[in-house]
């Protein structure tokens, strides 16, 4: 019995895990990306991406001013704010994923002691009987 209870919660545990790994039905990494804003769409095939020639000069000046320096991190915090809450967003299914792993876990390790408690009180009650029969004769 509690073999085929084990069999069970490793096939529903391996078809979780597998369906976590495939991520939701329709969402290929160029449908996120599109999804995203499509930044990595746009830049195409082997695009390579604008540096400004002024660069070097400008982190120079943004390491020299540290208010400049703060100015720009608070404007750029609601945008990784709001990156950070699409990624928590799409790594939701994932979550729930998780713990519906962890969820039929414990109810196959829950399973698992009841069935091993109901074998041993019968081992118990099994001996007890022996030991009655044993002290008769």
């Amino acid at each position: 019995m509690h073999r085929i209870v084990t069999r069970l919660l490793l096939c529903a545990a391996a078809a979780l895990v597998l369906a976590a790994l495939t991520g939701p039905v329709g969402l290929t990494p160029t449908a996120l990306a599109a999804q995203e804003g499509g930044a990595a769409v746009a830049e195409g095939a082997g695009a390579e991406p604008y540096h400004s020639a002024m660069r070097p000069q400008c982190e120079d000046e943004l390491i020299k001013d540290a208010t400049w320096r703060a100015e720009l991190k608070q404007q750029l915090t609601p945008e990784i704010h709001q990156e950070d809450a699409n990624q928590m967003l799409t790594n939701r299914y994932h979550v729930v994923m998780a713990y519906a792993l962890l969820w039929i876990v414990m109810l196959g390790f829950v399973v698992f002691m009841w069935v091993r408690q109901r074998g041993l009180s019968a081992e118990i009650a099994r001996l007890e009987r022996e030991l009655a029969e044993a002290a008769k004769d």
